[in-house]
């Protein structure tokens, strides 16, 4: 689904990431691990072009995405993406946060008030069954300030799916959440897992990377240095920065 030549990215004379070259298949669950400062989450943000390449390419689909001539924004569409900070829009019930995206950009395709009315029967329609599935239907009309951390994080992963996405990118989705509130967003992704969705996820929950993952990136100085199925990485690390860094954190 995804496949990434010489990725590059570079801050002035500092390199963040360096050379990746990496492939990531349909239906693969990537957990990406490793030190802070790292490159883990540039690396995330680099697959929908959130941040631009300095070097290399990103096929996505068979296109560069990375090319600046294509139109980026019509693949964002197939990459759900979950932010550290649900970044919700306050000022947008939970319904309207959900619906948002899918009714401004359907809306264009069609014509006439009849059929825009039918399509916006069928967004909210979408939009209450995945708020049914996290349990927060009931709480549709109300504001995201009204919400826990937990639930935040749940709805900004519904908004996303609501795009239908063939992808989702999810960077460090339990960072800012008090530690009784992760299993619930965890117990989320992991049912998405098991619906054979293709995932990219940082994450520091190690637990967690075992339990979810297809491969385990490890990320040191904006390389992937060892990758593997998560039995070969937590129980037979190969690589002594991997071996020293699941030492601190196991």
């Amino acid at each position: 689904m995804i496949e990434l030549t010489d990725l590059t990215k570079r801050y002035g004379d500092l390199t963040v990431l360096d050379g990746i070259t990496e492939t990531i298949e349909e239906g693969e669950r990537i957990v990406i691990i490793g030190p802070s400062g790292s490159g883990k989450s540039t690396f995330l943000r680099c697959l929908n072009c959130m941040e631009d390449p300095t070097a290399g390419a990103i096929v996505f689909e068979g296109e560069n995405i990375a090319d600046m001539k294509v139109d980026i924004n019509r693949h964002r569409q197939h990459m759900g993406m979950v932010f550290q900070q649900f970044n919700l829009f306050n000022n947008k019930t939970v319904l309207e946060n959900i619906t948002m995206a899918p009714w401004l950009i359907g809306k264009k395709k069609v014509r006439g008030r009849a059929a825009k009315a039918a399509l916006k029967a069928e967004i909210n329609a979408r939009a209450h069954e995945l708020l049914q599935r996290i349990g927060l239907d009931d709480w549709a009309d109300k504001y995201p300030s009204t919400l826990s951390g937990g639930q935040k994080q749940r709805v900004a992963i519904v908004r996303a799916l609501a795009m239908n996405p063939k992808v989702m990118l999810f960077d460090e989705p339990t960072s800012a959440l008090d530690p009784e509130m992760v299993g619930e967003v965890l117990d989320l992704i992991l049912q998405l897992a098991r619906e054979n969705m293709t995932m990219v996820i940082v994450t520091h929950e190690m637990g967690f990377a075992r339990e979810v993952a297809t491969r385990v990136f490890f990320m040191d100085d904006g390389r992937i240095v060892e990758q593997g199925p998560p039995e070969q990485i937590f129980d037979h690390p190969q690589n002594p920065r991997l071996k020293d860094f699941l030492s601190k954190v196991l």
